[in-house]
């Protein structure tokens, strides 16, 4: 070979290598790259030119832009990428372990991995290798080994491997509890387990879902429960059967109501009027307009004597939430506790339900506070309280809001104003006691005794969620920054927006460009992306 020839063509290959791996670090010279809001498993996707890249941390591209889109799951080892409109998967550092081909992937949570090419069935490890090439009409979600499959019009169970353990034989299975699946053969419903071995023969009009390996069945218009085993834990004999919770379902016969338990034990006859759920050890019953109370033997624990009573949402204030139950007599309310004791004298004309511990109570008008011991903390004396509740009740407070000269402040659990009347709004943040204040339009911070941790000045202050590593995110003169528990600010409030923690980064953008920073406020990846 030519000398000159040889050395220009060494030069070339150094120059096509150094390219790819410039290319490997660096974006394309046009095109503005949008960068995704959340980083997983160190990588966070980015759009370039219409096509989909990813990042690390550093700002280093791992996966070039060349997707039409990119999906990341739970898993560390599998991606899901789509290129002309074909699925394939790509690992964490961008080798493509399945090449763009499936009409349509599963996000590859699981293995194996179900794909579909030409409106056929098959699947796929998730290091790649081919195990059953796409050819069946459906295949269902794998479970302890095993998933159901549909070919010629029939279904059959084919194990992770793709070995056939039960051929195309019903004419539907249903659903896969444990490695137990419901089939449906002639309009009869039956189980299986994983190897097709009948568990129950097709006979019953329905099988509902399992819950707990329990399940109730139809059989002959009447309700059973029957186990993932096959074993008849009730007999079909109820019109109806509710689903268990806490141990126990409620059931109905000739419009009368009863319990049983999860080993088909008849804890009560159907012979109330309404039931309840078990709620700490009992469950409210209604017999002839009157209400008591059965525990988890069906001895009857508090008589029927009662009236139910209800929040003025429509709650049922007489279900025992706490160790107390607000309940009516004679269209007063009051309060008893687990042993029908009454802990509350029937002399009020609203009991609301129990938050944090407290209840408002109201007489002639004026409202009160009673603890779950049914102790009268504040005397019915203020025109307004409401219970401190957050997010539509999804947080509480143990201390309760009153109002005065239409501002608010806060009563303690033991009854003592702890904040003074003088705030226009006043929540629980839900963590650590704190409290969130508003004053004109501006709102602050107080720790669960009361003091200042921020006065207000923020237009916004979000949650401390576990999510956000119990910092929130604030807004201050239209910029966001985050605080923590203590009122400082951790990320001063600089950005145009910012997003949610995730891997201990969170997005931010500032002046049209977006970036992402740590629980420090330090730069993580520059702000230079849109």
């Amino acid at each position: 070979m030519n000398k000159f020839l040889k050395v220009g063509l060494i030069g070339a290959i150094l120059f096509s290598l150094v390219l790819g791996t410039l290319k490997s670090t660096t974006f394309a010279a046009s095109g503005k790259i949008f960068i995704g809001k959340e980083f997983y498993h160190g990588l966070v996707k980015f759009k370039q030119n219409g096509k989909y890249g990813m990042l690390d941390k550093k700002g280093k591209v791992i996966v070039n832009p060349q997707y039409q889109n990119i999906d990341q799951s739970k898993r560390t080892n599998v991606i899901r990428v789509q290129k002309n409109k074909k699925y394939g998967f790509i690992n964490q550092k961008g080798k493509v372990i399945v090449k763009p081909q499936y009409d349509f992937a599963e996000l590859g949570n699981t293995d194996p991995i179900v794909v579909t090419k030409n409106k056929k069935y098959g699947f796929i490890h998730s290091g790649g290798k081919i195990i059953v090439k796409p050819k069946y009409q459906e295949i269902g979600k794998f479970q302890n080994g095993a998933a159901y499959f549909k070919s010629n019009g029939k279904y059959g169970i084919i194990n992770t491997k793709g070995r056939i353990v039960l051929p195309p034989t019903y004419d539907k299975i249903t659903q896969n509890t444990d490695g137990v699946f419901t089939v449906r053969q002639d309009k009869k419903y039956g189980l299986i387990n994983k190897q097709g071995k009948v568990i129950v023969s097709p006979i019953y009009q329905s099988i509902g879902s399992f819950d707990n390996r329990l399940a109730k069945f139809k059989y002959e218009g009447k309700y059973g429960v029957i186990s993932t085993d096959g074993t008849l834990i009730t007999e079909p004999k109820y019109d109806w059967i509710s689903t268990f919770y806490n141990g126990f379902a409620q059931t109905r016969l000739n419009n009368k109501f009863g319990f049983i338990n999860t080993k088909g034990n008849l804890i009560a006859e159907p012979v109330y009027d309404m039931v309840y759920l078990y709620r700490n050890g009992l469950a409210p019953v209604v017999k002839d307009g009157k209400l008591g109370f059965l525990d988890t033997t069906g001895k009857m624990k508090i008589q029927p004597q009662y009236e139910e009573a209800y929040d003025t949402d429509g709650s049922a204030l007489f279900e025992f939430w706490q160790n107390a139950a607000i309940i009516m007599k004679d269209g007063k309310y009051g309060i008893i506790n687990k042993e029908g004791q009454v802990l509350l004298d029937f002399n009020y004309d609203l009991i609301n339900m129990y938050r944090g511990g407290l209840a408002i109570i109201i007489q002639n008008n004026q409202y009160g506070v009673v603890n779950e011991k049914g102790k009268v903390v504040v005397e019915p004396s203020y025109k307004y309280l409401r219970p401190a509740v957050y997010l539509d009740g999804e947080f509480t407070g143990n201390f309760v809001i009153f109002k005065q000269n239409n501002k608010e402040g806060v009563i303690n659990s033991k009854g003592k104003v702890m904040v003074k009347a003088k705030y226009d709004r006043i929540d629980p943040f839900g963590y650590k006691g704190l409290i969130q204040v508003k004053q004109g339009s501006k709102y602050g911070v107080l720790s669960s005794s009361g003091k200042a941790l921020v006065k207000p000045k923020y237009r916004e202050i979000g949650p401390f969620y576990k999510s956000n590593s119990y910092l929130a995110d604030v807004n201050y003169n239209g910029k966001y920054g985050f605080i923590n528990d203590k009122g400082k600010e951790v990320i001063a409030p600089k950005y145009d927006q910012v997003g949610s923690f995730k891997e201990g980064v969170v997005y931010v953008r500032k002046n049209g460009k977006a970036g992402f920073v740590d629980q420090k406020g330090k730069v993580v990846l520059k702000l230079i992306y849109y």
